[in-house]
């Protein structure tokens, strides 16, 4: 969670827009100011904002006078100003631009765009050019301004050196503050001093390859400031930066080592411990690794009642300082429990005093942050110090307040069961969270979900005649099946998942980060075999068991816990109506869905005609070289009083009244309209990849549909690749193969998508006329958590080499993903690790970045290229 953001907009559009951009990004508190007075007495009376948000206008010289206040304001002078400005600053300011802006934004405001702006703005300050430029002079006289973004974005140590003299001229800030090396300290410094490897002959030949070649891919050792050293990919290549040829040499940390472990891993870990000693120590063991730690301390009261001991986790690396550490136990730690929260991402040995003088204590990062009971009342708090600068944007502070706030929590369980004030949080049968614990995670995955704009799923579980089992058998073995399926139900989830035992025989599931509804359909089709399988009871005897499933999702059936638990409750009665052992989705009542479906129906046929649609772009790239390649188009509908609807809430509807094919073919001339304009500003064979649905597979005219696209658009139909889900039915599409061979025959390219996930024979997709195959995103997210679906991607990407198909793999998110496709010959790569999918500017712009860092050389060919 970021802190608090003023901002002060008139413009009535950019403001909202700027609101609800702020308000996605996890930002704690967004005040609108509407004057410039009311402005001031804000930033008056509150505590300094993160982040200041100011409109410019031409003849509007009060917010000039905020904004130089602002600059001399010793509390406000650190704090990003943003500026938000229609048409050029020449044309607003002439030759006066206020210099107190750090970033400015262009009005009409660009959610996405405006992001990437303002992320920049708010990130860690970078080494003053000024100075660069100084340390850089002398040495090859190139000027950081036309590769300067790239370090702002690169999480890779970034070094640009001079080919000819062998020596380095500039590194990014994550090279400053990964290494612990100065940027004084080593421009200038031959770059073979950073490879501790490769010595003499072998560090020639390298250098003679990447000459050659253009680039070069490595392993080595790498030093660090404080005299160790560490594994990293290399990768040397040939660049040019204002108009002078360079050496950019990118080196990545190994994924396992402990500062690459990602944010994401860390929250699923907060629920996998249970008892806040042992959660206390593995989750600082984990922050420790993550922030390389000198030192840190986990302080809490345990509890208010007894003899209850408190609950110390200590660290302390062997050497650190004594007298650093007595100050962080005493005055620092005295702070924190007082109420005040801090983090000092550079110079934090400042604040020492006179244990700064201590060259064991000099430490750069600082940070406290008190743990809170549910009363807002300090029971404990957490401090810690490192000798490694740490930027805001490595997400550090993220992990403390996630730590403090876990920590609380299991705090506050022990201490409710002390008191006797919450006894049934625990399911003293299974050990799974209880009914009163359940609904506190379901109202704390709805806000979440509220702000974020994600999807997730609540499953009701019923076990089918569990009163015979009761009955017959008695309740002790009724215990030991309940303890089996909790056991089972669990194996069948992930860890950021929540299963309980609601009441009796029932189950309750919360499946979060949903992408699309039939990845939560088959989680329940899971659990319905897992279930199923024969359960063997201590005395020998075999139990079977079988389940009714009922499944509802937010947002689409209910915005609230009750209603959400209501409509899975009535799915999984309409699954035991069915026969038992299987599973159902909520369908709203007929009035209801009649109502929603046509009022829903009567705004998408609009959503074309008012300009409502927007063509969304995912980069595809290359998994050797990690460039881009291509892209997928994703169709998003952003209607003025509902904000952004779900696809997989629309395009059903879409599809079911028809709407599909006319929306079908403005997403297809859209995509292909924006690629050719990129092809012709970037010199670069982008591929462009656009679904097809099971509807405009049966227009007999669809040939007709995409020639005319392509010809009046003016791409090549080679650089067009149709998407079709395995899941659709030839014998249900009268002369499917025909048309897409048709579709070959022109030029374009055939992909099946979701590949897996359907019923497809071997000997259908032999004969299928496809130039791709898409491994789904389903099996490729369990890399590294599930064998099976390792196996599944190992034996797609096999069958794909050997029937001569390309192979691209979907919902590539962590750098495990990566490794796993790269060694097991996964050609294409397409996922959040590389990039979300982007509006058409905002794609431009990544493109407009790439070429500024690697030029125009021509890029892997696609399918089809001579």
């Amino acid at each position: 969670m970021r802190g608090s953001v003023l901002i002060l907009v008139n413009e009535r559009g950019d403001r909202r827009k700027m609101f609800e951009l702020l308000d996605a990004k996890d930002f704690e508190a967004i005040f609108a100011a509407k004057d410039v007075a009311q402005a001031r007495s804000m930033l008056a009376s509150e505590d300094a904002p993160d982040l200041i948000v100011l409109e410019f206008a031409a003849l509007d010289a009060d917010v000039r006078a905020l904004a130089e206040e602002i600059s001399h304001d010793s509390r406000l002078a650190g704090v990003p100003l943003v500026g938000v400005i229609a048409g050029s600053l020449d044309s607003v300011f002439g030759n006066v631009v206020p210099q107190q802006v750090r970033a400015w934004v262009s009005s009409p405001v660009d959610g996405e765009a405006a992001w990437q702006i303002i992320e920049r703005a708010i990130a860690p300050a970078l080494p003053d050019p000024a100075q660069i430029a100084e340390a850089v002079e002398g040495q090859s006289g190139s000027s950081i301004a036309s590769y300067r973004f790239a370090f702002d974005a690169s999480l890779d140590e970034l070094v640009l050196s001079d080919p000819v003299t062998g020596r380095i001229v500039d590194v990014n800030y994550t090279f400053i503050s990964q290494s612990g090396i100065s940027l004084q300290s080593i421009v200038g410094k031959p770059l073979d001093d950073l490879d501790l490897t490769n010595r003499g002959p072998s560090r020639k030949e390298l250098l003679t390859q990447a000459m050659r070649q253009g680039s070069v891919r490595y392993r080595c050792q790498m030093p660090r400031g404080d005299g160790s050293r560490i594994t990293v990919d290399a990768h040397i290549r040939l660049v040019k930066a204002d108009g002078q040829v360079r050496l950019l040499s990118s080196f990545r940390v190994q994924a396992s080592d402990p500062s690459r472990r990602v944010f994401g891993d860390f929250v699923d870990s907060l629920w996998a411990a249970r008892g806040a000693e042992t959660l206390a120590r593995n989750l600082t063991q984990k922050l420790v690794d993550y922030a390389k730690l000198e030192f840190l301390l986990l302080l809490a009261k345990r509890t208010e009642i007894g003899d209850g001991h408190d609950l110390v986790v200590s660290h302390v690396r062997p050497g650190f300082a004594v007298t650093v550490v007595e100050q962080l136990k005493g005055p620092i730690l005295r702070k924190v429990l007082d109420g005040e929260a801090f983090l000092a991402n550079t110079n934090a040995w400042k604040a020492l005093g006179s244990a700064a003088t201590d060259t064991q204590g000099r430490i750069e990062m600082l940070f406290g942050v008190p743990i809170r009971d549910e009363r807002q009342v300090v029971i404990g708090a957490v401090v810690g110090a490192g000798r490694q600068a740490f930027g805001e944007d490595a997400g550090l502070a993220h992990w403390v307040r996630a730590l403090s706030s876990r920590v609380a929590l299991e705090l506050e369980i022990e201490r409710a069961q002390e008191l006797g004030r919450a006894k049934g949080l625990q399911d003293s049968l299974t050990g799974l969270p209880n009914r009163l614990l359940f609904n506190d995670r379901l109202e704390t995955t709805i806000k979440e979900a509220h702000r974020t704009g994600e999807m997730f799923a609540v499953l009701f579980v019923d076990l089918d005649r569990f009163k015979t089992v009761n009955d017959s058998l008695g309740h002790s073995v009724g215990d030991e099946l309940l303890i089996a399926v909790a056991k089972r139900l669990r194996s069948c989830v992930r860890g950021s998942d929540t299963v309980a035992r609601y009441a009796g025989d029932e189950f309750t599931l919360i499946l979060r980060h949903i992408v699309q509804r039939e990845d939560v359909l088959r989680i329940a089709e899971k659990i319905c075999r897992v279930l199923e399988a024969p359960l063997t009871l201590s005395d020998g005897r075999e139990l079977h068991v079988t389940a009714s499933i009922g499944i509802s999702f937010y947002p689409d059936d209910a915005d609230s816990a009750e209603k959400l638990l209501m409509h899975a409750d009535i799915a999984m009665y309409n699954a035991k109506g069915m026969g038992r052992n299987n599973f159902q989705t909520y369908v709203a009542v007929p009035e209801e869905s009649h109502q929603q479906r046509l009022a829903l129906e009567s705004k998408l046929r609009l959503a074309e005609r008012n300009g409502e649609l927007r063509a969304y772009y995912q980069p595809q790239v290359s998994s050797q070289t990690e460039d881009i390649i291509g892209m997928e188009a994703l169709i998003r509908w952003e209607h003025p009083e509902l904000g952004m609807i779900s696809p997989g809430f629309f395009i059903p509807l879409a599809e079911d009244t028809g709407l599909i094919v006319s929306i079908g073919e403005w997403m297809l001339r859209t995509a292909l309209a924006d690629t050719k304009r990129w092809h012709d500003r970037f010199n670069l064979p982008l591929r462009i990849s656009v679904n097809l649905s099971a509807l405009q597979l049966k227009q007999p005219n669809l040939k007709d549909v995409v020639e005319r696209a392509v010809r009046d658009t003016g791409l090549d139909a080679k650089h067009v690749e149709l998407e079709v889900t395995e899941s659709i039915n030839v014998k249900g599409i009268p002369n499917l193969i025909e048309t897409l061979q048709s579709l070959r025959d022109m030029g374009c390219s055939i992909a099946i998508d979701d590949f897996g996930t359907g019923q497809s024979s071997l000997d259908y997709i032999r004969r299928f006329p496809a130039d791709r195959i898409k491994i789904d995103q389903v099996f490729v997210r369990n890399i590294g958590v599930d064998p099976d679906d390792e196996a599944i991607v190992r034996a797609t990407i096999n069958m794909s080499q050997q029937l001569n198909r390309g192979v691209i793999a979907e919902g590539v998110e962590y750098e495990e993903h990566l490794r796993f496709l790269r060694d097991h010959g996964c050609e294409e790569l397409q996922g959040y690790l590389f990039c979300r999918p982007l509006p058409a500017a905002s794609f431009e712009n990544l493109l407009a970045e790439r070429e500024k860092l690697v030029g125009p050389p021509r890029m892997p060919q696609v399918l089809g290229d001579d």
